[in-house]
């Protein structure tokens, strides 16, 4: 009897601890929850192009219009600024041509550059910096010399700037 006495209390206890351990699982599992979510995050490309429209002249005369429109389109998935510095390969080409007519969206900053008023959205494109080359009437033509008008573009981020003046003077480590 004693034998089965302590086999049945073996038993009793064994499904007592069994029937708290099973109770403390649903209890934790209950109370308890995980969730696991996984973000990437990839910076954002930065790209834009120039674009012209362009027809040299064959043999150039003193008081030539040249058409030349350059533009920056942006290919970034993200808004930008853009500025654009031109500058002639020598003087001697800059001597020979009227003063360039920029037009009323750009402005010309002490740095050199001229900056676009508004900030470019994805596939957008700016305005032509200007849309023409005009040699001066008053040149001699067999003194007219060749010469390259160089467009340079740079671009930074939309996001965080109000204007294209503050997010280059960011991107310049503050010069400007």
């Amino acid at each position: 009897i004693y034998q089965k006495m302590k086999r049945k209390i073996m038993i009793l206890f064994a499904l007592g601890c069994m029937t708290v351990l099973g109770a403390g699982a649903v209890t934790y599992a209950y109370l308890t929850d995980d969730d696991v979510k996984q973000n990437e995050i990839r910076a954002a490309e930065n790209k834009v192009h120039i674009e012209e429209e362009f027809k040299p002249p064959e043999d150039p005369q003193p008081g030539d219009v040249i058409v030349k429109k350059p533009w920056v389109v942006n290919d970034s998935k993200i808004p930008v600024y853009v500025r654009i510095r031109v500058h002639f390969s020598d003087s001697r080409g800059e001597s020979q041509c009227e003063p360039l007519q920029i037009h009323r969206k750009w402005s010309r900053q002490e740095d050199g550059y001229y900056y676009y008023d508004n900030a470019l959205a994805a596939g957008e494109k700016t305005e032509p910096l200007f849309e023409r080359i005009q040699l001066k009437p008053d040149l001699i033509k067999e003194e007219i010399c060749p010469f390259d008008l160089i467009v340079y573009t740079e671009s930074v981020q939309a996001y965080g700037f109000t204007n294209a003046e503050t997010a280059f003077a960011a991107l310049d480590g503050g010069k400007k």
